[in-house]
């Protein structure tokens, strides 16, 4: 039986926009199986009204782009791993100096290869603010 290699992304997914799927095409092709987790609404520290669109909209929208072969909700970083048990974690660029101590150590003593992409960043959360200031279309 071949073994498949499994790439683990995380995160919000609200306001899914190009930065989100370069940043998923780009992880896909560190492995065989990209499985996206989503973080449940309850858990999710971005401010009121944040996120926008519920736990099932944010997964169908992300589990529909091609690149992606699984979602899973989950309350934080560690529950996915223990669920998805990946053997690769992408995280985008602006994670190279942030990423959490816990998750760093448990990528090391499960042997989780961390990488991070080098797409262009860009911000929900900036997104909506600029949006918010627009006069309407």
């Amino acid at each position: 039986m071949v073994s498949s290699k499994i790439v683990l992304c995380s995160g919000c997914w609200d306001i899914l926009h190009i930065g989100h799927l370069r940043h998923l095409q780009a992880a896909r092709r560190y492995g065989d199986w990209l499985v996206v987790s989503v973080t449940k609404y309850a858990y999710v520290k971005k401010g009121p009204r944040r996120p926008v669109f519920s736990d099932r909209e944010r997964r169908e929208m992300v589990g529909a782009l091609n690149c992606v072969d699984q979602t899973v909700l989950v309350a934080d970083q560690l529950e996915a791993f223990e669920m998805v048990k990946p053997h690769v974690l992408v995280k985008g660029g602006d994670y190279l100096t942030r990423i959490e101590p816990e998750h760093r150590d448990y990528c090391k003593a499960h042997g989780i290869e961390i990488v991070f992409t080098n797409e262009a960043h860009y911000s929900s959360t900036d997104l909506l603010h600029y949006y918010d200031r627009s006069e309407p279309r």
